[in-house]
């Protein structure tokens, strides 16, 4: 009901006959006198505030010949404006009721002209989603969740939770769906938002690009200033995600369902066992079940294969916005999922300091927050690390980093692999073939000297 003109008066009473009145509208030929006729049938006689009505919905919405699915819900908000009609629920005597049903049938609107021509699967009704995603209604229904029915049992619920210390300090709380629900997520990300392009300054998991090409656009820079922005998934509330399935055209009962399928309220039990300190203060610890009450509201689950897409979606508006800030300033910016850089030509950090300033104003309004503890000013004049690289002339790895990988390797050769396995990984040799992997995608020259290295480790029993 929050989106009615006069909330604190209408009832779901009248939301439902302003709904039944715009289907019986949509049903037919727009001229007044057949809009009077049908909504007549609708409410069992002719009401004297029918034939005003028709006439300014028909002048408000101006079709010539026949009605769009799409203005529905621009029809139901003017005839709840419309004062005849609320009157008429306020009087001692008869209100209006529904004596008759039309039936309505919802359609996809086309996306806007900048998103024109992308092959979106065309869905305008839930048994249109079931069908593409191959469930049965019911399994939808139950699957997206619209009406927050989740008891919170662990054995119904759909999503694994579990609590994560930061390497930086903080804890995260990670929520993986469980296998059905994950495929569905990977057939609404490979069929609709895998389809919709984001941002060319989104670097982070967006196909084509990678870690290298966004610490490369930085490299050689005499002024980086580095943000990050706090709970980066769980600041996306379900209604932005709602917002740009209708955006994509899909009608609003098909974007809700779309929302619950890709977006989760955390239960209760979860929120309860947020990790505190071994004595927390009083003040720690209400700070701490603060922080996680957000969790209880509709957001993107970190760890949802959609989830990425989405917020790299949602935060179209702040990558224009900043884009917009830094070409102004003449500087770059890019962003890797939560973390944004800027490079600019000038190494004067008090111009830096402005920048941030004014940045920082543009994320807050955007609805974001920036973790003022990892803001950053770094002048070429110290080690510049982005997403892991060290950026000062060119993108490189972490001298250290080559040298411990090295050290690992050389003592798997020797001392055989268990005696380096000291965290007990269950795939201990897969573990150091991704971190070779990193070093040959960056330096391909110091990735073959490490797998070399590998190559000549006796693996035994497989460790």
């Amino acid at each position: 009901m929050d989106d009615l003109p006069f909330s604190s008066q209408a009832s779901s009473v009248v939301r439902k006959v302003a709904e039944a009145l715009a289907n019986a509208f949509l049903a037919g030929e727009s001229t007044p006198g057949a809009m009077r006729e049908r909504g007549s049938r609708t409410l069992g006689r002719s009401w004297p505030w029918l034939v005003p009505l028709s006439l300014r919905l028909h002048f408000e919405l101006g079709s010539e010949s026949a009605w769009h699915p799409g203005q529905r819900d621009a029809m139901i908000a003017l005839i709840l404006a419309f004062p005849a009609f609320r009157a008429a629920f306020e009087t001692s005597g008869e209100t209006p009721g529904v004596r008759e049903y039309f039936p309505f049938h919802a359609s996809m609107d086309a996306p806007p002209p900048a998103l024109a021509g992308l092959a979106l699967p065309v869905l305008a009704t839930l048994g249109d989603l079931a069908d593409w995603l191959g469930l049965s209604p019911n399994r939808l229904d139950w699957f997206a969740d619209t009406a927050g029915r989740d008891s919170g049992v662990e054995k119904l619920a759909h999503y694994h939770a579990r609590w994560v210390e930061k390497k930086s300090g903080g804890i995260r709380l990670i929520e993986a769906p469980k296998e059905e629900l994950r495929a569905i997520q990977r057939r609404i990300l490979r069929g609709i938002l895998g389809r919709v392009p984001v941002h060319p300054a989104a670097y982070g998991c967006v196909p084509g690009r990678s870690v290298l090409d966004n610490a490369a656009l930085h490299a050689g820079s005499p002024l980086l200033l580095k943000l990050d922005l706090q709970d980066f998934f769980v600041s996306i509330r379900g209604t932005r995600v709602h917002a740009l399935f209708r955006t994509l055209g899909y009608p609003r009962t098909l974007a809700r369902y779309l929302t619950g399928l890709t977006t989760h309220c955390t239960p209760l039990r979860v929120l309860r066992d947020v990790p505190q300190e071994e004595y927390p203060g009083p003040e720690e610890r209400q700070r701490r079940r603060v922080w996680a009450r957000q969790f209880m509201e509709r957001h993107l689950p970190q760890g949802a294969p959609t989830s990425p897409a989405l917020a790299n979606l949602c935060a179209w508006r702040l990558d224009v916005r900043l884009s917009g800030a830094a070409k102004e300033c003449q500087a770059r910016y890019s962003r890797y999922v939560d973390d944004m850089v800027f490079s600019c030509a000038d190494g004067n950090p008090a111009r830096g300091r402005r920048i941030l300033n004014m940045v920082q104003g543009i994320i807050l309004e955007e609805g974001f927050s920036p973790n003022w503890r990892k803001t950053r000013i770094l002048p070429s004049g110290v080690s510049q690390r982005i997403t892991g690289l060290v950026v000062n002339q060119h993108p490189n790895p972490p001298r250290r980093e080559y040298d411990i990988l090295k050290a690992i390797l050389t003592n798997c050769r020797r001392h055989g692999a268990a005696s380096q396995n000291r965290r007990g990984l269950p795939d201990f040799r897969a573990h150091l073939m991704g971190r070779i992997g990193w070093f040959r995608q960056i330096r391909p020259e110091h990735g073959a000297r490490l797998m070399s290295l590998f190559e000549r480790i006796d693996w035994g029993n497989d460790v």
